[in-house]
């Protein structure tokens, strides 16, 4: 059992790019919404940090056959930094390690989830995701 910690990543993946101090300096003189956006950009843009890239890293070494993944702490990309269906679909034939998303949400109808309960967000499904 390994856990992966998407929490750590989101920092990581600010740490490397421009630093919390850039974040911060952009959030006071452009507000919120542009200051998550650049850490949207951090997480997306190849030549930043994909999410996707940095997780694949962390699961490269280990072994299908004996290993599972609890990715942790998505309540990390609330509101709206990164979405946890995007990830799942990018991380599509990049890991054959059985992976488990701790998801914080609400489940609606069989393959619906509401992130985090956010009234603001849609309903997201994936068909290739099993709900429990």
């Amino acid at each position: 059992m390994h856990t992966v910690s998407l929490a750590e990543l989101l920092w990581e993946a600010i740490d490397d790019a421009e630093g919390l101090d850039a974040v911060v300096e952009l959030e006071r003189e452009r507000g919120f919404a542009a200051a998550q956006e650049q850490v949207t950009t951090y997480l997306s843009d190849p030549d930043w940090s994909p999410l996707p890239e940095m997780l694949k890293e962390r699961l490269e070494y280990l072994n299908p056959e004996r290993d599972v993944v609890f990715l942790l702490r998505a309540a990390a990309m609330a509101p709206a930094i990164y979405h946890m269906s995007s990830l799942l679909d990018k991380m599509q034939g990049k890991t054959r390690v059985p992976t488990i998303l701790f998801y914080p949400g609400m489940q609606e109808g069989t393959t619906g989830l509401h992130f985090m309960g956010l009234r603001d967000r849609e309903t997201t499904g994936n068909y290739r995701v099993k709900i429990y």
